[in-house]
């Protein structure tokens, strides 16, 4: 990761990662395979917060360690008092009455998960910088699970989600019934990677701390990554695994857990995962996220789960009293002002919305101030 990455609080590009030897099976039949491999183990904690992927994955994991007489996975689950956009404690509830599941883990969350807060400060005191920068919930977690494994549904979103090939999927699927306002993301989906790059560049994610040269060169980068999707459904998902943000977050996480006796598996990120995935997708792919629920996992969960467009907010719980107390006295040290603007990037720690992507620079400035001075940002990488 480059300085401008840190600034930019996002990891560009892509990693050459071949692809699992074939055959794979379906995509059930490789969930259930990495599952079994960890059910065994104790304790085995999902991470549970009520949403589509993790419902998904906890019915799975609960449907095999029935078949296999093992014992269930506990679920864990972070709640938000203070954050009701975070809110889903009814599809929650909706989920373990229909898996007939009663055991489970409840963390409350105030201002833990701050990314200066109690439980980021001592690992960024220890490592220095890491990504991804929001690890706190993460780790907490994987506390728990101490000489066992922590299943999680991440990457869920970016494999099922919607590919470059979707919208004329959708129009096919439905024989042209769908709304007018398909067809323009189909003629964009066909455009040549120039007309698609110029159209990411004047659509591009905003960070107005930074220094325009700067935005423009990281706007630029965010455009390649757009501009190079495949039209191909099933290598889109793909595509995805072989993200360098991906693939750094995912190594780091993992070789944190095993500083501390625990497996971290990121269910749906799993390279064979996808691959199935891949194959099962082919060019076309689902007509959307829930068509591909629906195809992949109708049998686990009751369609209102399947199909709900209702998602959790957590932007307001992540940064909290221990950012703008920091922004406050802060003077803009540890931060190259030839990158950033430090009177914008103190502005937005203390509105009432701070931007995501600023977390690791408010990382860097925070340990910058500390006994230790700042370390290079790093990830640890694994065999």
């Amino acid at each position: 990761m480059d300085e401008l990455e840190i600034v930019g609080g996002w990891v560009n590009g892509y990693e050459r990662v071949p692809l699992p030897q074939p055959p794979y099976g379906s995509p059930r039949q490789v969930l259930d395979r990495i599952l079994l491999t960890h059910l065994t183990r104790s304790p085995c904690l999902l991470a549970f917060s009520g949403g589509r992927d993790s419902s998904v994955l906890l019915a799975a994991a609960v449907h095999a360690a029935r078949r296999e007489g093992l014992p269930l996975p506990v679920p864990v689950t972070l709640t938000y008092p203070n954050a009701p956009a975070t809110d889903e404690a009814q599809w929650q509830q909706a989920v373990l009455d229909h898996l007939g599941v009663h055991e489970r883990v409840v963390l409350s969350v105030l201002d833990e998960h701050d990314p200066i807060g109690p439980v980021a400060a001592p690992l960024l005191r220890e490592h220095g910088l890491l990504w991804p920068p929001n690890i706190a919930p993460t780790w907490r977690m994987m506390n728990l699970a101490r000489g066992g494994v922590l299943l999680t549904g991440e990457s869920g979103d970016e494999v099922f989600g919607l590919k470059r090939i979707t919208p004329l999927t959708k129009v096919l699927k439905a024989r042209g019934k769908v709304r007018p306002q398909v067809y323009p993301y189909i003629a964009r989906a066909f455009a040549p990677a120039v007309v698609r790059r110029r159209w990411a560049l004047r659509h591009h994610y905003r960070r107005p701390w930074l220094r325009d040269d700067v935005a423009r060169l990281l706007a630029r980068r965010d455009a390649d990554d757009i501009a190079a999707s495949s039209l191909h459904a099933g290598q889109h998902a793909w595509q995805f695994a072989t993200r360098r943000s991906v693939r750094r977050a995912y190594e780091t996480v993992r070789t944190l857990g095993e500083s501390i006796g625990v497996t971290y598996v990121q269910t749906f990120g799993e390279l064979e995962f996808v691959a199935a995935v891949r194959e099962a997708a082919g060019f076309w792919g689902w007509s959307g996220r829930t068509d591909a629920m629906r195809s992949l996992f109708g049998d686990l969960l009751p369609r209102t789960v399947l199909e709900r467009d209702s998602k959790a907010a957590f932007a307001s719980a992540l940064f909290t009293s221990h950012t703008r107390e920091f922004a406050e006295s802060w003077a803009g040290d540890g931060v190259d002002a030839d990158l950033v603007d430090p009177g914008v990037l103190r502005r937005i720690w203390l509105s009432d919305t701070p931007s995501a992507p600023s977390m690791t620079l408010l990382q860097q400035a925070w340990l910058s101030t500390q006994d230790r001075a700042a370390r290079p940002l790093r990830t640890s990488r694994t065999a």
